[in-house]
């Protein structure tokens, strides 16, 4: 005689039930994932892959902070650059000047007047800012580093005299930028200028106006060759932050594929198993629909 086994139908009610509400909540995670392109439990699906994207994460925070700190360094660079060309230039013309075989008696007041523009227009350059920072006064960057003194002879360096500027571009990479206005480069010059200036031009014979004009080529170009290797340090300086910058992007493109390869939906596989859930919801309520509509009877 066959064994009659009564399942209550409230239970399996109450089983498909529970199936019907996770199946419902996965269909609604995978119907997020679809729209946004995003896993939306990454630890959940691969609770390793989501800690190695958190880490990829603090490097791509970090990578990020130094390439923004040295695109406003590169942007200093090239102030203090474009600075350190103008003063060159100035100095380069006025040596010129100096140097010329017309220069006598007739033209000794061009030539004063030529050493009070370029001292005026050097202070203007080595007291140019960035960022509302003076460039060239050392550690001292709200102070201007240079001022021309009360005979408008001669200039006095204000900045501070303990430091340059520096920063780290890098986690191991220790940058030294700063050219401060005290340095002998600029000091030549403005000392070649200060003896034109002090020096009474017109009561020189030729003999002493010659003497004096070898002295003041000579420290011009002294000066002259010191900006030189400044120039050419700085221009070091701008060439390996330009690179570093250039790492630095590199760096965030591989991070950023990393942590996208992790936490990305795939469409294809996204789109595969919200259609498979959809069909087990499908088949979830057809089941519930016939356990509530009937007295279930297992034989076995």
């Amino acid at each position: 005689m066959p064994t009659i086994s009564t399942i209550s139908t409230s239970q399996q009610s109450l089983d498909m039930r529970l199936v019907i509400a996770r199946n419902n909540a996965e269909k609604a995670k995978l119907a997020q994932e679809a729209a946004s392109g995003v896993k939306q439990d990454v630890y959940a699906d691969n609770p390793g892959a989501a800690t190695k994207a958190m880490q990829i994460r603090t490097r791509m925070s970090a990578t990020e902070s130094y390439k923004t700190s040295n695109e406003l360094l590169a942007g200093k660079l090239e102030n203090m650059s474009d600075s350190l060309s103008e003063i060159s230039r100035a100095a380069r013309e006025f040596q010129d000047m100096s140097l010329a075989g017309g220069l006598t008696s007739q033209n000794r007041d061009e030539y004063r007047q030529q050493a009070e523009i370029t001292l005026q227009g050097m202070v203007s350059m080595l007291n140019t800012t960035y960022g509302g920072e003076f460039l060239f006064s050392g550690l001292a960057t709200d102070t201007a580093p240079v001022e021309i003194d009360g005979t408008g002879n001669a200039v006095n360096y204000l900045g501070d005299v303990t430091g340059n500027l520096s920063m780290k571009i890098d986690d191991t990479t220790q940058m030294n930028y700063g050219i401060r206005a005290d340095d002998p480069a600029f000091q030549d010059v403005f000392d070649a200028l200060e003896i034109v200036l002090t020096t009474n031009l017109a009561a020189l014979d030729d003999a002493g106006f010659e003497a004096m004009r070898d002295t003041v080529t000579t420290l011009m170009n002294d000066g002259l060759t010191k900006l030189t290797s400044l120039n050419a340090r700085l221009g070091n300086n701008q060439a390996v932050l330009d690179q570093k910058i250039d790492d630095q992007y590199s760096k965030l493109g591989i991070y950023n594929a990393a942590v996208s390869d992790i936490e990305t939906a795939e469409p294809e596989e996204t789109a595969l198993r919200l259609n498979q859930v959809m069909n087990q919801l499908e088949v979830s309520y057809q089941i519930t629909a016939r356990i509530s509509g009937m007295t279930l009877l297992d034989y076995l």
